[in-house]
C-alpha cells in the first residue's frame, strides 16, 4: 500500500468535507494545519527563530483544545471554523471575533497547502463572517505580514483593502521583525 502523507492532498482529490464550530479532540489536527500555514506563509517574511516561536506559541494542543472550548464565551473570540472530513482530517481552519459592536476581526485562517484555490478557503470566510455579522458586526479586519503572497491575493480577491501598514513586534523581545498589513473590508 502507497504511504499516505496527511499533509500533502493531491491536486485531483478534493475529499467530501463539512465547515463547522470545532470541537474538542480535533485540536491537533488544528494546529497541523494552522502551524503548516503560518510557517509556508511567514517563511522568508520573518525571522525564523520568531516563525518557530509563534506557531509553538500559538498552535500549542493545550492552548488551541482551552480556545475549543471557551468558544463563543466573549464575543472577541467566537471560535474555530473547520473544514473537516467525515474521518476527522481537519483540512482547513480559521477563528475570528468581535472586538466592539460594528467590527469584525479575523484572527487566523489556514488551510492544507494542496487545497488552496479550490473553495475551501472561501468557505472558512464565509463561515466566521456569518459569526460575525450575527452579532452586529458591519466590518471586517484582518492583519497580513507584508510581502504574504498567500494571504494578501486572498484578501483583495473578497474585497479587503489596506487600511494601515504596523510594525510586526517581536512578543520576546520587542524588536520590529517586520510589518503587518490592516486590511478591512464591509460585511
Amino acid at each position: 500500500m502507497p504511504e499516505v502523507r496527511p499533509d500533502v492532498v493531491s491536486a485531483t482529490a478534493l475529499p467530501p468535507y463539512a465547515v463547522r464550530l470545532a470541537r474538542p479532540g480535533e485540536e491537533d489536527e488544528i494546529c497541523r494545519v494552522c502551524r503548516a500555514g503560518f510557517t509556508s506563509s511567514s517563511t522568508g517574511l520573518l525571522p525564523p527563530d520568531l516563525v518557530e516561536r509563534q506557531a509553538q506559541r500559538y498552535y500549542d494542543p493545550a492552548r488551541v483544545r482551552r480556545e475549543i472550548t471557551t468558544a463563543g464565551a466573549d464575543p472577541a473570540w467566537q471560535g474555530y471554523v473547520v473544514a473537516i472530513t467525515d474521518d476527522g482530517r481537519v483540512l482547513g481552519a480559521a477563528g475570528g471575533g468581535v472586538l466592539d459592536r460594528s467590527r469584525g476581526q479575523l484572527y487566523v485562517i489556514y488551510l492544507e497547502a494542496g487545497l488552496r484555490g479550490r473553495g475551501i478557503g472561501t468557505a472558512l470566510l464565509d463561515a466566521v463572517t456569518e459569526q460575525q455579522r450575527q452579532v452586529g458586526a458591519t466590518e471586517q479586519w484582518v492583519s497580513v505580514t507584508e510581502g504574504n503572497s498567500l494571504g494578501l491575493p486572498f484578501y483583495r480577491a473578497r474585497g479587503f483593502d489596506v487600511r494601515d501598514r504596523v510594525p510586526y513586534v517581536d512578543p520576546d523581545d520587542l524588536s520590529v521583525a517586520g510589518h503587518s498589513l490592516r486590511m478591512g473590508r464591509a460585511i
